[in-house]
């Protein structure tokens, strides 16, 4: 029972810090979402715990569905999020009221159904919750992003089974937050936020402590006269032909940089990729080209990896 009991505060700490970290790295979705369930611990202090249960049960998937698929401006203090916050004001609100109410109590949620393997604490917010879980599997795989799906049924479990009853509100959905923005950190520190490809932070990286390799460089001249939103969709397209090969593949100031281990694994995997780049077409505004490029290789012989690419790029001229 104690560990149980615990599991109110360790919700309480992760939504804290899931709070932080979505504040400073500028995640509004995940932001007004963990601050809703920390609004959702206050009718506890106020009201029975069955009572606030109920409160907490019904409400939780309206809101957490409701910040999940609307629209959410990037930046949290601004004039299109003033709904967001209405709506965590309103169930703060309603939290200290609505428990309070004689005629709020579970004869009046339940339908007498009979499930066979969860034990729901009320069956209308059981019925709340596959409604509105149902519209976040169609909003992942529209957005391609599930981890919302996840953290609204661990913001839910607790509801799920009436073992719980007697234990405070506690919930996931705040440590997966954590795990998502700590994530979301890491992929923009070490990839580029483009093409998807290891960034020259992450070449460093996987080269620190390596003695020999083949380097080389994949560049695309074109690139320095054509528009910057063209850019883009060529650097996207020729990523998604690079991810083909089985290779070390980074980027660098819209160069493709290649590490092989040794030099007749970088000859046989070049002239494959030389190939294929030569017999690729690009598609840019209904328009088919070949793009122009330049494959060059050097063998590292006890030289940084900056001059090793100066001195690639000296050969491009």
């Amino acid at each position: 029972m104690f560990f149980l009991d615990f599991l109110s505060y360790f919700s309480l700490i992760f939504e804290f810090l899931a709070l932080f970290l979505a504040f400073y790295f500028k995640n509004t979705r995940i932001f007004f979402i963990t601050l809703s369930l920390l609004i959702f611990h206050l009718p506890y202090f106020f009201n029975s715990i069955f009572q606030a249960h109920l409160f907490v049960s019904l409400f939780l998937p309206l809101i957490f569905v409701l910040l999940g698929v609307k629209k959410i401006s990037n930046k949290i203090l601004e004039k299109n999020n003033l709904s967001s916050v209405l709506i965590i004001i309103f169930i703060a609100i309603l939290g200290f009221i609505l428990p309070n109410n004689t005629n709020f109590n579970a004869s009046n949620l339940d339908f007498h159904l009979n499930f066979t393997l969860l034990k729901p604490i009320n069956e209308l917010a059981f019925l709340f919750f596959i409604l509105c879980g149902f519209i976040l599997i169609m909003q992942s795989f529209k957005r391609k992003e599930y981890y919302l799906l996840l953290a609204f049924v661990g913001a839910n479990l607790q509801f799920l089974f009436d073992i719980f009853c007697g234990v405070k509100y506690f919930e996931f959905a705040s440590l997966i937050f954590c795990f998502v923005i700590l994530y979301q950190i890491y992929q923009n520190l070490f990839f580029d936020t483009l093409t998807k490809l290891p960034n020259e932070k992450k070449l460093m990286h996987y080269l620190k402590g390596k003695d020999h390799y083949i380097i080389a460089l994949l560049h695309f001249h074109e690139l320095q006269y054509t528009q910057e939103s063209y850019v883009k969709l060529i650097l996207k397209q020729i990523a998604k032909i690079l991810k083909r090969f089985k290779i070390k593949i980074f980027i660098q100031n819209n160069d493709f940089i290649l590490i092989f281990d040794d030099k007749n694994t970088a000859l046989n995997h070049l002239a494959f990729l030389e190939s294929t780049l030569k017999n690729t077409e690009l598609k840019l505004e209904n328009e088919s080209f070949k793009p122009e490029f330049k494959l060059i290789w050097e063998e590292n012989k006890d030289k940084s990896l900056s001059y090793i690419l100066e001195s690639l790029r000296e050969k491009l001229s």
